[in-house]
């Protein structure tokens, strides 16, 4: 009809192109056809253009997929997948591909978008498969959880379902829900499979709020997995949450028999029989402990101190055998020991440990005081005198290691142990049993005046203990001393004239000094002086 009109036509982009000859596109345009959408044809009349017409480029989707297929990047085999699609939009194998190709790019979004249009309206498992992945790797788990409880409808069986879409609630923390689908899950597991899933479905229970179902949940997850350690220990939490201490130590107690090397476990067990009052079984179960540990010195120290509670000093002392090991040079654990030998009459062995003692702790008095009693029982004469010495000399006014040096020393080295309260008294003490311990000794030795001298120094110390008086005084009538003695006994008397016996060894004493004095020989007349001489004259 141009023709007719007289009216020609030429494409604007290759005007040399005859159109009178017959053309396809692709050998016109080449690899440009798939990237041209339109031709502009130009109509002319006289030579000049008096219009144009669109020619709009439509391929066929095999081209599309052809060129797709041969190209290297995968934007381009996208962007040729996508016109492809929109030539056929029904065709599921493509959009799939389509939607392969975008998963492959990562780009996720437009990958979700498509399978929704194409899942519009249809419960195909396949559409909802893909989508809950991809809402996975989205992130998007309500979308993702929505997807699979389609799936899980259509096909209650599909365990791997059930399990997917219970991790995504459990990582939502939407705990009820977790725990219906865990439940349903459980009925399609058996044996240690389904013990792990009771486990979770106990968890989301918990923590829904559901403690009684929760602890009873748990108890079948136990009764079907016995030798699942862990399992007995979540058991023994769970329990301590409603107060039942002995069902704690219980589930414990099973999960150390399934796992006797979990250190751990035996520590737990422990504490838990302390805390029921059971120390014997506490002790148990850190002797466990440390023979797991051996080299851990707190388990021993625990044991140490449950010992002596429960006063088994046999246990006690093995303990501080162990302990020295791991640490001899500690002077509160060699002294320890001692102690505990010395009480078992062991005075050899104590005698080492408290030699460690003392050597760590030189000026302790306390491991001091302690080795000079097994020195004496071990008749270390020589050796105890020696620790005396020292002793004394630190603390000369403590009067209970006086007596103690006194008790052990007096019988078998009296003249050592004179020589020791000399030294303490030359510092004048103010305890007057010193000064008698003293006079004892000298009265033992017959040396009277060693006697007489230390109880001197009591009456000075303390005058008003008439009954020291009263001793000193005697012991100066006894060494021929009445003058002395009645000094004393008037003493007593100004302070105590009813004081039994003052009385009467006072009137005794004046009586004999009275007799004594007129038994006494008349003194010598004095010599009559001679008169003096004369003066001028001299006497021959």
């Amino acid at each position: 009809s141009w023709l007719d009109l007289g009216l020609g036509y030429r494409l604007k982009s290759l005007p040399q192109v005859d159109l009178g000859q017959y053309h396809t596109l692709a050998e016109l345009l080449g690899r440009h056809v798939y990237n041209t959408d339109q031709l502009v044809l130009e109509v002319i009349k006289g030579g000049q253009v008096v219009g144009s017409v669109r020619l709009l480029v439509r391929m066929l989707p095999i081209d599309w997929l052809r060129r797709a297929r041969a190209s290297k990047n995968l934007d381009e085999k996208i962007s040729y997948t996508q016109k492809a699609l929109q030539l056929t939009p029904d065709d599921q194998l493509l959009a799939e591909r389509l939607a392969d190709l975008l998963i492959e790019a990562r780009r996720y979004g437009e990958a979700a978008e498509l399978l929704e249009q194409l899942a519009q309206g249809r419960e195909d498992p396949r559409w909802l498969v893909r989508l809950a992945e991809l809402y996975e790797r989205l992130g998007q788990n309500q979308k993702a959880a929505a997807a699979l409880s389609k799936l899980a409808a259509l096909n209650p069986e599909d365990a791997a379902m059930w399990e997917r879409l219970a991790g995504l609630y459990e990582q939502e923390q939407r705990w009820e829900e977790a725990a219906s689908v865990l439940t349903k899950l459980s009925n399609l597991n058996y044996g240690q499979d389904k013990a792990k899933v009771l486990l979770r479905l106990s968890t989301a229970q918990e923590k829904a709020g559901q403690g009684s179902a929760a602890l009873a949940t748990l108890e079948q997850a136990v009764a079907l997995s016995a030798r699942d350690a862990k399992l007995w220990q979540k058991l023994a939490a769970a329990r301590k949450k409603t107060g039942d201490q002995a069902g704690v130590l219980q589930a414990l107690s099973q999960a150390s028999a399934v796992s006797p090397g979990d250190l751990r476990l035996h520590l737990e067990l422990a504490e838990g029989f302390l805390a029921a009052g059971n120390q014997r079984r506490a002790a148990q179960e850190l002797e466990k402990a440390s023979a797991l540990a051996p080299k851990e010195t707190s388990h021993l120290l625990s044991l140490a101190k449950i010992y002596t509670e429960l006063d088994d000093r046999n246990a006690l002392a093995r303990v501080y055998t162990r302990l020295i090991k791991l640490q001899p040079e500690d002077a509160d654990l060699n002294y320890n020991l001692g102690v505990l030998l010395f009480e078992e009459g062991k005075d050899k062995q104590s005698l080492k440990y408290l030699l460690a003692a003392a050597k760590a702790r030189p000026q302790d008095q306390e491991v001091r005081q302690l080795l000079f009693q097994v020195l004496v029982r071990l008749k270390m004469w020589k050796q105890a005198v020696g620790l005396a010495v020292k002793m004394l000399a630190a603390k000369p006014n403590d009067l209970q290691l006086v007596e103690m040096v006194f008790d052990g020393l007096s019988s078998e080295r009296p003249q050592d142990t004179a020589k020791l309260l000399d030294q303490v008294l030359a510092q004048k003490p103010k305890q007057v049993k010193i000064y008698q311990m003293r006079a004892a000794l000298a009265l033992m030795d017959d040396d009277q005046e060693a006697a007489i001298k230390a109880l001197k120094g009591a009456v000075r110390v303390k005058p008003e203990d008439l009954e020291i008086v009263f001793q000193l005084a005697g012991l100066l009538e006894a060494g021929g001393r009445p003058g002395q003695a009645l000094g004393y006994y008037e003493k007593i008397l100004d302070q105590n004239p009813d004081y039994p016996g003052a009385e009467e060894r006072y009137m005794a004493l004046r009586t004999q000094q009275i007799k004594d004095k007129a038994n006494e020989p008349p003194p010598a007349p004095e010599p009559t002086p001679e008169p003096a001489p004369a003066p001028g004259k001299s006497k021959k």
